[in-house]
Order: C-alpha cells, then structure tokens, then sequence
C-alpha cells in the first residue's frame, strides 16, 4: 500500500511545483518594454466581443461652456457604477451619481445609435445626436483612458484580486486628453469649446499620471486609472479654465455573455432638461 501512496504523494508535490512556477499561465509580457505591453493590450482588450467593467469619474472642471455642459459642470462630478459591455458598442450601466442637490441611482443603456436613461422606474431617451451617442462606446474604455498616457515605465509586478499583472505608469498626455474632452464637449451641444492647441504632451498639469494594469497571462487591460489636476487653462485646451479629474475603470468576465436591451416606452428628453434636473 506504500507505492500507490508515494505515487500520490509525489504527483501531488508535482503539481504544487508547476503551480508554484507561474500559477498555470504564460507570462506573456515577457521581454517587452513597457510600450509594446501598451500596445497589444490596447488592440487585444478592443478586439473584445464583451466583458464586465466598472467605472469612478470624480471631476471638478471649469468650462467655458453653456448649455447642457455648462449645467452639468456647474457642480462637482462623483459617478461610480458597474455593467457590461459588447459589440459594436452596446453597453449597460448601473450607477449612483451625485451631480447636483443629492445622489441619484440610474440605469443607462446604449443600443445601436440611442441612448437611454432610467431614473425612479421612468425611461427616457437622450436626445443626442448618432455620432456622440456612438463616441460614448464602453468597449473601448480602457483603451482610451490608457490611451492618455505618454513616457510610460514599467512600475513592477503585482497581484491584482488573484490576477498576476504587470504595472506600467507614465505622465498624462495633454493634448491626447483635451482631444477626448473635446469630442464629448461637441457633442454635449458645446462644439468648438475645447480645440486641442499644438502644445503637445508638455503642458502645464499639476498632476497628471495614468497608472494601467496589464494580465501577464493574457495580455489584457485589467485596471487603468487617470490623475488629472490643473488649476490653469490647460495649454492645449483653453477653454478647459481648471480640472481636477479623478477616473478609474476594471474590466473582467471577458468574452463573457453580456445582454443590453433597449427600455420600453421611453420618452425623448433633451440634454438641456436633463441638467436642470440636475440642478444645473
């Protein structure tokens, strides 16, 4: 009885050894620098066909705007939620904001070219126009908030909720983040209030650095978190008179099924209404 117990034992021991040597995975960053890592994450967690993501948008900003994105701006920002999201851009989102008098706890979903907002158990259709509603586009979050970062370095390696990842930091491209302001400044009805300058990346941030997650085993975008503080116009948008920009976004269950159906008998409602419901 001893030999099939040894065998056990040391089959056992085996297994322990090969977990202990890389946790079952491939290091696929291996030998890249902190750029190419960047890189094939970006195009990898963008060829996604769906996934669960979470999102925390904290924002103090001063805009030379009116309208719906003056109202909406005239108060701190605080936005936290989870959801799912899949092609061609489809997405829900459940979230608690507080934008104005107190918090609000609301549903958004994206559907092909319409967007929908759900407050108290009343559905409402956004009236916005296709191509912002097809710029708001969740699989694609990460991606881009990554995509702001400029000069990034390899901080280490770490273990992010069991997930070997590897952690890259750099400082805050300006321009690339006034481009993003400035698309969805247009398309709030504020066009032309944000026109990136040719300062390039050297601007005159307070703080400004991206911090992204990257799996060591499969080469995708796990966490990326932005710090954004200027209590200037920014060089390379200045219409942006002060920001202090606070987000972070985790992305999980890729490929996982994901279902975003539309609200029935939603009524159309104008970005201007909506923020002075907000209290803008």
């Amino acid at each position: 009885m001893a030999r099939p117990l040894m065998a056990l034992t040391a089959l056992i021991a085996a297994a322990a050894l090969v977990a202990g040597c890389g946790g079952g995975g491939t290091d696929m960053t291996q030998g890249m620098s902190a750029e190419q890592v960047l890189a094939e994450s970006a195009k990898r967690t963008e060829a996604l066909t769906s996934y669960r993501f979470g999102v925390d948008v904290k924002a103090t900003a001063k805009v030379d705007a009116g309208g719906a994105l003056g109202g909406l701006l005239a108060n701190p920002i605080d936005i936290s939620g989870e959801g799912g999201a899949k092609d061609p851009g489809d997405f829900t989102l459940d979230l608690t904001a507080n934008l104005g008098p107190g918090p609000i706890q609301a549903n958004v979903i994206k559907v092909g070219d319409a967007l929908y907002l759900t407050v108290l158990g009343q559905a409402i259709k956004l009236d916005v126009d296709a191509a912002t509603v097809a710029s708001l586009d969740a699989t694609k979050l990460a991606p881009a908030i990554a995509g702001w970062i400029t000069n990034p370095t390899t901080v280490g390696t770490e273990d992010l909720d069991g997930v070997p990842v590897v952690h890259i930091r750099g400082r805050v491209d300006e321009t690339a983040l006034a481009e993003d302001i400035g698309g969805l400044t247009d398309g709030l009805g504020a066009r032309g209030a944000v026109k990136p300058g040719a300062a390039g990346s050297t601007g005159d941030l307070e703080t400004g650095v991206v911090d992204v997650w990257v799996g060591q085993d499969d080469l995708l975008i796990h966490k990326v978190t932005a710090d954004v503080v200027s209590k200037d116009p920014l060089a390379a948008a200045t219409a942006v008179k002060a920001i202090d920009l606070k987000v972070s976004a985790t992305v999980s269950d890729f490929n996982a099924p994901v279902e975003v159906t539309a609200p029935s008998g939603a009524r159309s409602v104008d970005l201007d209404s909506i923020a002075g419901l907000l209290g803008g």
